[in-house]
């Protein structure tokens, strides 16, 4: 395995990269950090070049002080497929992961060779008629901030956990010590990601006629509002595949790494 930090100037980049073959990078979602993939980045090293990183303001990456947005952790993302995986690659996300997957791939894509996401939080994407669904992410997210506001780090991380991103039961029954210990550190970047106001703004159909295959996973026990959100982009990027992962949750790398290496080769032995 190959590590080193990637100096973008007003922010460092701790990534890590193991196995041969196409590039594929893994962009993890919010809280956590590479570390999210160690279930899957072995066998997907099998057949590619896997390439993690810590996103900005993320454990051992650096970030600039002040307000940061989604579109600069989309520019990271590109200089990751630039500076490490030779100008073009594969991108894999997951969550928050994968809305800047999207984002880039709609941004950038010339440096993309497909990209495989799952269950990104796109909820401003919602119609009227999963109102209930968005507000009520909303009102969990709101109160985590809250929490977070007050110095209740271990309160508002788990109930983002539990309400917004992973069922509840999830904080104790689904990540270790160290996770839980890795996401109360990650708390003020979340934080400063949930004020920012383009989070959310995904347009899928901005990918249509990219020419880049897009398959979008959910699992089959996901929350909702991840399910809600599928059927969304499903609807305007018709283009893209859709598979669900058996028994999963919105966390499929963690809890069914060997459905999710299954539905990533299938995406991958397709191009």
């Amino acid at each position: 395995m190959r590590t080193g930090q990637l100096d973008l100037g007003q922010t460092r980049l701790a990534w890590t990269s193991a196995g041969s073959g196409d590039p594929v990078v893994l962009v993890h979602g919010s809280w956590d950090d590479h570390r999210s993939w160690d279930r899957v980045a072995g066998p997907l090293g099998e057949r590619h070049t896997v390439i993690r990183y810590d996103r900005r303001g993320h454990t051992a990456s650096t970030a600039p002080r002040g307000q940061g947005s989604i579109l600069e952790d989309v520019d990271d993302l590109s200089a990751v497929v630039e500076h490490l995986a030779g100008g073009r690659a594969h991108l894999v996300g997951h969550s928050y992961g994968s809305s800047i997957v999207l984002l880039a791939t709609a941004k950038r894509p010339e440096v993309v060779r497909s990209a495989l996401v799952h269950e990104p939080p796109a909820f401003a994407l919602l119609p009227t008629e999963d109102d209930d669904l968005r507000l009520t992410a909303a009102r969990w997210m709101r109160q985590a901030a809250e929490l977070l506001g007050f110095g209740d780090v271990e309160g508002g991380t788990r109930m983002f956990v539990e309400h917004v991103g992973f069922g509840e039961g999830s904080w104790l029954d689904l990540f270790d010590a160290e996770q839980r210990a890795a996401m109360m550190a990650n708390a003020e970047t979340w934080l400063d990601q949930y004020r920012d106001l383009d989070r959310l703004a995904v347009d899928p159909s901005s990918l249509a006629g990219l020419g880049v295959a897009v398959t979008v996973t959910t699992g089959e026990r996901t929350l909702p509002v991840y399910r809600a959100v599928v059927r969304e982009i499903a609807d305007r990027l018709p283009e893209a595949r859709v598979r669900e992962i058996p028994g999963a949750g919105h966390a499929p790398q963690l809890s069914h790494p060997a459905a999710f290496v299954t539905a990533a080769r299938d995406h991958l032995g397709v191009l």
